[in-house]
């Protein structure tokens, strides 16, 4: 009786085993978009150093501004408008919907609108 192992063998040639690459390919980056990354992390290390030079306030407000820079990029536009009427209202979803700002650019796309025959 042959063992496990064996079995094994006889269904697996050994050359295909040992000759089975393990390394992942790696992903190829174009040259401009390397370039455009490393144009935009020296602009933004030439602002972090500015900032560090005026002050520990001023370092401080910019980490500030580039915490929210980051938090709006997260945003979709629809969630956007909701923010914006959020606190345009005091955070009062029947605020939004009874809301009478007619000339305000983002009326049309405020969320929580009644039916149009309402």
């Amino acid at each position: 009786m042959k063992s496990n192992l064996t079995k094994l063998h006889a269904l697996i040639p050994m050359k295909k085993l040992l000759d089975t690459p393990k390394v992942k390919k790696k992903r190829s980056v174009s040259l401009e978009v390397q370039a455009k990354g490393r144009a935009a992390l020296a602009e933004y290390r030439k602002e972090q150093a500015k900032a560090k030079a005026k002050g520990d306030k001023a370092y401080q407000e910019w980490l500030d501004e580039q915490a929210l820079r980051k938090a709006q990029k997260k945003l979709s536009p629809m969630q956007a408008i909701k923010a914006f009427c959020n606190n345009c209202v005091g955070d009062i979803k029947a605020d939004i919907t009874n809301c009478t700002a007619k000339k305000c650019p983002l009326y049309i796309y405020r969320p929580y609108q009644k039916g149009e025959d309402e």
